[in-house]
């Protein structure tokens, strides 16, 4: 039993139904936090793949908090953000995040997808670090659950009971669905391409070295010449040590052969990326995307927000509560807030382990307005590049109007602070089992 200064302080039996990223964030924070988590993958994790994950101060911070050992994820600091010209690459603007790290307290990282979740899966697992060691089962894939009886049956056959179930299965969460959550949803204007170029090739065969320069760059995203739609866009970051540059590549929806929403473990053909408007891309660009390894489709689908992400005793967090379009690169710091919401509420700090589904409640209330917001904005962005964070924030005064017109800002999401957040909103419910903070 884990010693606590909160006698009513209870250890719990955590099962986190999905190993990704958002899984393994859950199942760090609940660690630290002094209970036993078990994490069902549904495959593998040989098979995870993918491109850049971005990072911000308002991810890095729980990261940091958590013990993770960060530099073991090979991040690049990001120092700045480029706009450049579709068809000649030249530069339309740029913001410069310099002084990023002495305003906001924490870098901004650029992480390759498997770095960052080998990382995470040690810092669950690893004998040393604070807590319980995670224990982790793959080849489990989730049937159903009873959030009342707190049992989770997997299509093995295996069933598991356990205090806090959590859905981190994502995009086509069975949890979800499990809770009563049926998502509203509309195939997005746009799709999405992911792929990588080894710095190394791009050496060798001379192509534009400014593509492993620590920023991320962008192409199209606003309409342009001859007719070309928006929803044509590239973004560009260099990640794991600036050994990889990776790219999201975008493309108006009608031009996809792919129909599954999420991503898939496919790799296509380059003629299939640089399809439509490309031939009229950058030389450059269109280079590096020509020498580029696993291409792999993201089809993209937008959801209304959903009405609740708890019933009894089980959750859903990241895409499997807030699936959003990547258009404001959020989704894994809003997938990193959900967990560490979760290990505050079921911390000593507070009483909540005697009544998970109030505690379920009080995560719901302060992360779902949060985690909407991000998710409409990213929505927003898809339609107008200048809604992006940063973009938005060019100067003070840009961030000051920004904000007025109810734009997101850098401001908004590094300077929350969430641990007085959740004190707030517990002093609002007064006295109870669920609510009591503990004398420490």
């Amino acid at each position: 039993m884990v010693s606590s200064t909160n006698p009513n302080f209870k250890q719990l039996r955590v099962a986190v139904v999905g190993g990704g990223l958002g899984g393994l964030s859950a199942a760090v924070a609940l660690r630290r936090a002094g209970h036993l988590v078990e994490i069902y993958e549904r495959r593998d994790f040989n098979v995870e793949v993918g491109a850049s994950i971005s990072c911000a101060a308002n991810g890095t911070q729980w990261l940091r908090e958590w013990d993770v050992d960060i530099p073991d994820m090979k991040p690049v600091i990001l120092m700045k953000l480029v706009m450049r010209d579709w068809e000649t690459g030249k530069i339309l603007n740029q913001y410069n995040l310099d002084n990023y790290e002495k305003e906001w307290g924490n870098v901004y990282n650029m992480l390759h997808r498997q770095d960052m979740h080998a990382t995470l899966l040690k810092a669950a697992t690893s004998s040393e670090g604070k807590g319980t060691p995670c224990t982790v089962k793959i080849d489990h894939i989730c049937e159903s659950v009873d959030y009342e009886a707190g049992i989770v049956t997997f299509k093995n056959g295996v069933t598991v009971k356990a205090d806090l179930i959590i859905g981190a299965d994502g995009i086509r969460s069975v949890v979800r669905g499990q809770i009563g959550v049926v998502p509203d949803m509309t195939s997005a204007p746009q799709t999405c391409y992911r792929l990588n170029v080894k710095k190394s090739v791009v050496d060798e065969l001379g192509l534009v070295k400014y593509s492993y320069e620590p920023a991320i760059q962008f192409w199209g995203g606003m309409q342009g010449k001859n007719g070309r739609s928006k929803y044509y866009k590239i973004v560009m970051s260099p990640c794991s040590g600036g050994e990889i540059v990776s790219f999201y590549c975008f493309m108006p929806t009608e031009l996809t052969k792919h129909h599954e929403e999420g991503f898939v473990f496919e790799e296509v053909p380059v003629s299939d990326v640089i399809a439509g408007k490309y031939d009229e891309l950058d030389p450059d660009c269109l280079n590096l995307l020509k020498n580029s390894v696993d291409r792999m489709p993201w089809r993209l689908y937008v959801h209304q927000p959903y009405k609740q992400w708890f019933k009894g005793n089980t959750c859903i967090l990241g895409d499997a509560a807030h699936p959003m379009m990547p258009h404001q690169s959020q989704g894994a710091c809003q997938a990193i807030e959900d967990a560490a919401a979760l290990g505050i509420i079921f911390s000593e700090k507070y009483n909540f382990t005697t009544d998970v589904t109030a505690g379920l409640a009080m995560y719901q209330t302060i992360r779902k307005p949060r985690a909407t917001r991000v998710q409409t904005a990213s929505a927003r962005a898809t339609e107008n590049l200048n809604e992006r964070i940063g973009f938005t924030s060019l100067t003070p005064h840009d961030a000051s109007l920004a904000a007025a017109e109810g734009k997101l800002t850098i401001n908004e999401m590094n300077s929350y602070q969430m641990h007085n957040h959740v004190a707030t909103e517990v002093e609002k419910l007064g006295g109870g089992v669920g609510p009591t903070i503990a004398v420490m």
